[in-house]
């Protein structure tokens, strides 16, 4: 569905309400998300849509969502599913029995075949709660569909129907696997597998390994097997196995075949999912309860009778009936000893757990033992007839409050995501396998200072920002750059311009922080133009973005802390003299610190590390290669140029001398198209070169170049890049430089003046000027008008 058009048609041919029509309308024209607002632990995206030509689909969270719209997509039964309708009015059950109207905002439409539904997401655990809490508005039909029924009641009454789909944490393979191939439809290959050819490669296997067939057929990269799987040629279990993983995905010419050879596989698995439970300590004990056990059956085996062995063999009858052996019937129940009842008085607990929750957690910096104390003279005065609780009490009692509490009351949001407790392993989503299918940007003020000025005797220095572009897959560095300012628009287009140009290509999705330069318009628009997936982490949490941090941990203390100027050890900075101080030693310039940044990269990424049997450069080229589909082809030419400069105000322009931006003049001839009909023009500046900008002239943007561009052209990558670094960014540094020279200037202007009226070695002398002598201005040709001049005589100068 690509117009309004379209969406008119297919309204009007389901007989829908208008009241029905004009809601789907208002969601295709306007949706009402705004996706991440109070989003805390979610990962929030703006994914293309390829059933929506030009739009894009907002997700608030990477599993339930991002599964919806990835089944939504693939299947051919929805034409389309459009983002979040604008909110209803429907009737809630309250936990008395009351029905009270409130709003209620649905996540999505879906626009199939046949009918027009409107769609709310949830995961299954969520839906059993509702299911157990709620049964008033929440029920399972005898299908097994999952009904929300004010939501469906409301709807009904317009004309539409209302559906809630489940997201299972079982089905993340799945997702995964249709995502797969979604991006191999797009990769053409020259190679095409038919069933005849299946046939013959399979007849003496039922089932092979994706990667197997690949290096039968002598494929470089797996897409068209891919081809095959989505044409159903080969059949593989997209539940159970994983097509990212091709070395462990069997496919077969049918389905029988498959689950024969899953199930010979399953055999030799050291693990699958389920296998690992919870385990009883009267089944499974530990080794000195195991101990005890084996002590007391030997005494039950001897011929003594005492009271304790008569105990134990009451203790086996009962436990015979209950299925256990002689031997788990014995274990002793150690762990179940203590009284579990509340020893402390109310009005002491009370007063205990409000002063930890509201005073000690609000206190920044202060001990456990002067809280103690704090607590103690509160409650000898709150409660004198009851002893405060001892101080043992008091830590324990404290350490049962979850960390994030304190957190949050002592550092705020940021804290307290940092003290959070981790996530269920085994409820995560998926990571990322496949090198080119998601990456992150992060900034990074480092740890050491640059030459950005230097005269005899002394040098001018400031901090650079690294800005990195790191595949989440691989940890492969696949963009960098570095600039005197802050995070900004300008560095993430360097480091997405890097990117291209070194690999040609840009990641299928970019992973960033919550940050001003990422949620920009710039940024929006650059990845809804080639079509790429912005996904945006929680804010202030810091355990998102772990691999980008990663990174620069590593480049911080391998290779940063050993190259002068470093700030690597900060407290060693503070406990020395000035003139030993980082910014003293500091001898590296910007092209130095620059190439030294790429040479760490190369050591880092083919060196040997963690448990991994490849280094970084071989799992990503390896990978790259089998899987060519994620990453998105993008050119280096004039349309990505011009994309990717950022866009600024708008500026004056002379007819004669162009436009002029910080001292720099650029023209173009097509500013004469303007002549007599505008005064200002939009910009967009090039953030890497510095002799080149464009601007918007009628219909175009027209490149505007500066006087030194031929000069420019002809250095070398590292010397452009770090020429454009200095001449934008470090432009306001090194103003404040030379008025900093021109103070020095008028410093001494003063103390020379001073200095002479001190030893008056210069006499005052009285100046008169006669009346009939000329002006000291008049032109000195000007006594020559009327003479009689002698002509020079001009020889040729010969070689």
């Amino acid at each position: 569905m690509r117009t309004e058009s379209d969406l008119h048609d297919y309204l009007r041919d389901r007989n829908l309400s208008a009241t029905a029509i004009e809601y789907i309308r208002q969601s295709w024209i306007n949706p009402s998300r705004m996706v991440g607002v109070h989003a805390r632990t979610n990962v929030v995206s703006f994914v293309p849509s390829r059933k929506l030509h030009g739009k894009t689909y907002s997700t608030e969270s990477r599993s339930p969502e991002r599964a919806f719209l990835t089944l939504c997509e693939f299947d051919d039964d929805v034409i389309c599913a459009l983002d979040q309708p604008d909110p209803i009015q429907i009737e809630r059950t309250q936990k008395n029995g009351n029905r009270r109207r409130g709003s209620y905002t649905p996540d999505a439409v879906i626009l199939t075949r046949n009918v027009a539904r409107v769609v709310e997401v949830k995961g299954a655990c969520d839906v059993e709660n509702y299911l157990t809490k709620n049964p008033a508005d929440w029920t399972r039909s005898e299908s097994g569909d999952v009904l929300f029924l004010p939501a469906r009641k409301a709807f009904a009454e317009l004309g539409l129907e209302h559906v809630v789909y489940v997201y299972d944490h079982e089905d993340r393979f799945l997702v995964e696997n249709l995502d797969l191939i979604l991006q191999a439809r797009d990769q053409e290959s020259p190679v095409v597998l038919d069933r005849n050819s299946a046939k013959k490669l399979l007849r003496n296997a039922c089932a092979i390994t994706l990667n197997d067939l690949r290096v039968k057929l002598k494929l470089k990269d797996l897409t068209p097997l891919i081809h095959a799987i989505d044409k159903g040629i080969l059949v593989a279990d997209l539940k159970k196995h994983r097509l990212a993983n091709s070395t462990s995905c069997l496919v077969s010419l049918n389905r029988d075949l498959l689950e024969h050879a899953i199930e010979l596989s399953n055999k030799q698995r050291v693990y699958w999912d389920g296998l690992a439970e919870s385990g009883d300590l009267q089944l499974i004990p530990t080794l000195k309860s195991a101990e005890h056990a084996l002590k007391r059956l030997k005494k039950l085996q001897s011929e003594y009778s005492t009271r304790s062995i008569r105990r134990w063999k009451t203790q086996v009858k009962l436990g015979l009936e209950r299925d256990l052996s002689e031997f788990q019937a014995l274990i002793p129940m150690i762990h179940l000893r203590g009284n579990r009842n509340r020893k402390i008085p109310a009005v002491v607990d009370e007063l205990l757990m409000d002063y930890l929750l509201h005073s000690f957690a609000q206190e920044q910096g202060i001990s456990i033992y002067r809280g103690y104390l704090r607590y103690k003279d509160l409650a000898l005065m709150t409660h004198p007839q009851f002893n405060p609780v001892s101080r043992q009490t008091f830590s324990t009692r404290l350490d049962q409050i979850p960390r994030e509490i304190i957190g949050e009351a002592r550092g705020g949001k940021r804290k307290r995501n940092a003290m959070t407790a981790p996530t269920d392993p085994q409820m995560r989503s998926l990571k990322t396998t496949i090198p080119w299918q998601r990456a992150a940007v992060d900034h990074y003020l480092a740890d050491i200072f640059l030459i950005v000025f230097s005269r005899s005797g002394e040098v001018y220095v400031e901090r650079p920002w690294v800005t990195a572009l790191v595949d989440l897959a691989t940890s492969k560095i696949l963009g960098l750059c570095i600039s005197f300012c802050s995070p900004s628009r300008r560095s993430v287009s360097k480091v997405l311009r890097d990117c291209v140009r070194r690999h040609g290509r840009l990641p299928r999705e970019i992973i960033v922080d919550r940050g001003a330069d990422f949620k920009s318009v710039y940024m929006a628009s650059f990845m809804a133009h080639y079509g790429l997936i912005l996904s945006m982490r929680p804010a202030s949490y810091p355990e998102f973005g772990g691999e980008v941090e990663g990174f620069f941990g590593e480049f911080l203390k391998q290779w940063l802390c050993q190259r002068p100027g470093n700030m690597a050890d900060y407290k060693e900075v503070r406990s020395v003299d000035g003139n030993k101080a980082p910014r003293k030693a500091a001898i590296l310039q910007p092209i130095d610190f620059y190439e030294e940044l790429w040479t760490f990269c190369e050591w880092r990424e083919n060196k040997c590390r963690g448990t991994g049997s490849n280094s970084i450069e071989f799992e990503f080229s390896d990978g790259s290669e089998r899987y060519p589909f994620y990453a998105k082809q993008i050119s280096y030419d004039s349309e990505f140029i011009t994309v990717t400069a950022v866009e600024d105000k708008r500026y004056s322009f002379s007819y004669q001398k162009g436009i002029n931006i910080k001292n720099i003049w650029y023209y173009t001839p097509a500013l004469k198209k303007l002549n007599g009909r505008a005064k200002k023009v939009d910009v967009r500046i090039d953030p890497e070169n510095p002799n080149l900008i464009f601007a918007k002239i009628e219909d175009q943007w027209e490149p505007c170049y500066s006087s030194e561009i031929n000069a420019y052209s002809a250095k070398c990558a590292a010397h452009q890049l770090v020429e454009g670094m200095i001449k934008h960014e470090a432009s306001n540094l090194r103003a404040k430089i030379g008025h900093q020279h021109d103070l020095e200037l008028a410093k001494k202007i003063r103390e020379l003046d001073e200095f002479k009226k001190q030893t008056k070695t210069t006499p005052m002398l009285d100046v008169s000027i006669l009346e009939d002598e000329p002006a000291v201005a008049e032109n000195i040709f000007s006594h020559a008008i009327g003479a009689k001049l002698r002509p020079i005589n001009i020889q040729k100068w010969g070689a």
